[in-house]
């Protein structure tokens, strides 16, 4: 009975509108458990930051609001600045701007304003079903049987984290898209041999590098492949030659908006020092794992079947050679600043894992026959390893936002108009709570004395000051003051978060 149903539902599935549908199903579901409101943390919560901004400053003006502007000038207790050692805010010619991409922000605004907060969920929505469309047609061209596509199905929504980038507020399945799209364009050239095919892939990468600068590597790396291939078809060259275009592009809209040509990101890169040793480290943790993160053989194991694929020279062989370039450099490239990962898989490698386990089921299906029983039952194994860690992720993702949700309704319900974080307390943005706050940080006692002595001079005389708790224990949470004296004080102490609202006056001396 359970073989008759896998065998109607990978039936269904063989068709692109059963593979669209089953997708999109699941997906959309997938949403509806996720989505809590949509209230998010840390980068999620910054992005949803910069997309209200946009709204309240109107297009096209993409920096940051900042409720102390007119007493602080300098931006001295803007929250999560570069300068301060974090990692999510930075100033630029008398503005603030959020390290994200601008652009994300920008195709998001129309989706915002029609849908609300849920628009800029909708929007991946969207790109992750348009994703599985591309992912089926390359299914056709590696020539997949039916039940391959639907046991990757299966894997690339229960296993991966492509489902959470689907339904989340990430730029990343936007660039997931672009590069799968770019990635079948170089496909399907073996067989059309058509200037556009390069044409449209260059476009696609560059569409992709607007909203993940990984993958400014990954054009490289296939374009290094693709030169070796020039004199023999000259065509080969409007790969590098398009991309090339949209990047020149880009980067004259970023020096224009935020004075970088790599954008805000670019700031916090040159933040970075460069040590080939951490670089070294790095490149284990995004193949294997560290930092509490599995890597990408980490969290799937049986792409270690890949080593049964024997080059040819045709397409195939010269998009895995541009994709294993493309790991080698991330790992040597890439800012070590940045966590690698998504607790399960590697968060820098998410714009090829959709192909990666494409190609797996290929490898799969080309060898099944030749594999002995115990490599079989071993394939199956790390599979359903790989299914069983996504789940689990999954589900302890969903717990984190409902921890989160509960988290926003305990600040919102227990601090003041302002709210001063202690540095590395951060934990929403002043849209993230249920009334708009104004949100300050400080760095120290010296910091302290002097936002309240801004406060008090525009007749401001109540604060809530907030910090984690295992960092800022009661006694420790407001810190001490000569020039000030605190009444009304009122602690509170949620899950992870302490918070003290309290009165300040001037002591006369």
């Amino acid at each position: 009975m359970f073989q008759r149903l896998i065998s109607r539902i990978s039936s269904f599935t063989d068709k692109p509108s059963g593979f669209l549908i089953f997708g999109t199903v699941f997906l959309s579901l997938f949403l509806a458990w996720q989505y809590q409101t949509g209230i998010r943390v840390g980068d999620g919560a910054i992005k949803q930051q910069q997309l209200a901004d946009l709204l309240q400053n109107g297009f096209p003006d993409f920096s940051c609001r900042y409720a102390g502007k007119a007493i602080d000038p300098e931006f001295r207790f803007l929250p999560l600045d570069l300068k301060k050692g974090s990692t999510m805010t930075h100033v630029y010619n008398g503005k603030c701007y959020y390290v994200f991409p601008f652009y994300y922000t920008a195709i998001q605004y129309p989706f915002a304003l029609l849908m609300g907060r849920f628009g800029s969920f909708f929007l991946s929505l969207l790109f992750g079903i348009l994703t599985l469309k591309v992912l089926f047609r390359i299914s056709g061209i590696l020539g997949l049987q039916e039940k391959s596509k639907f046991f990757y199905l299966i894997l690339l929504l229960l296993g991966s984290a492509f489902s959470l980038f689907s339904t989340d507020l990430s730029e990343t399945v936007l660039a997931i898209y672009g590069v799968t799209q770019g990635i079948y364009f170089l496909l399907k050239e073996e067989g059309s041999s058509q200037s556009s095919d390069f044409v449209f892939a260059g476009g696609f990468f560059g569409f992709a590098a607007f909203f993940r600068q990984e993958t400014i590597l990954l054009a490289a790396s296939l374009s290094i492949v693709y030169a070796f291939r020039i004199f023999r078809n000259p065509k080969t060259a409007l790969l590098p030659f398009t991309f090339g275009t949209f990047l020149i592009a880009q980067a004259f809209i970023n020096y224009s908006v935020v004075g970088h040509p790599l954008g805000s990101r670019g700031y916090l890169q040159e933040s970075s020092s460069y040590d080939f040793v951490s670089q070294i480290y790095y490149l284990g943790q995004l193949v294997f794992l560290g930092n509490g993160s599995l890597g990408l053989f980490g969290a799937y194991p049986a792409l270690a079947f890949i080593v049964l694929w024997r080059p040819k020279s045709d397409s195939i062989t010269r998009v895995l050679y541009g994709l294993g370039i493309f790991v080698l450099l991330s790992g040597l490239l890439t800012s070590t600043k940045f966590w690698q990962g998504v607790l399960f898989g590697p968060r820098f490698l998410m714009t090829i894992l959709p192909f990666l386990l494409l190609f797996l089921f290929f490898v799969l299906e080309k060898n099944w026959e030749k594999l002995s029983k115990p490599f079989r039952i071993t394939a199956i194994l790390l599979l359903s390893y790989s299914i069983v860690g996504g789940i689990v992720f999954d589900r302890l993702y969903y717990k984190f936002t409902k921890s989160v949700v509960n988290e926003q309704k305990e600040l919102s319900d227990h601090t003041s108009i302002i709210v001063i974080y202690r540095k590395g307390s951060v934990f929403l943005p002043s849209n993230s709570f249920r009334e708009e706050r104004e949100v300050y940080e400080i760095d120290s006692t010296e910091s302290f004395e002097a936002l309240l002595e801004k406060l008090y001079g525009i007749g401001k005389t109540q604060v809530t000051v907030v910090g984690f708790k295992d960092s800022y224990p009661k006694d420790v949470l407001v810190p001490k003051s000569e020039h000030f004296e605190f009444k009304n004080r009122t602690f509170y102490q949620s899950p992870s978060i302490n918070m003290e609202t309290l009165e300040f006056s001037k002591i006369d001396k």
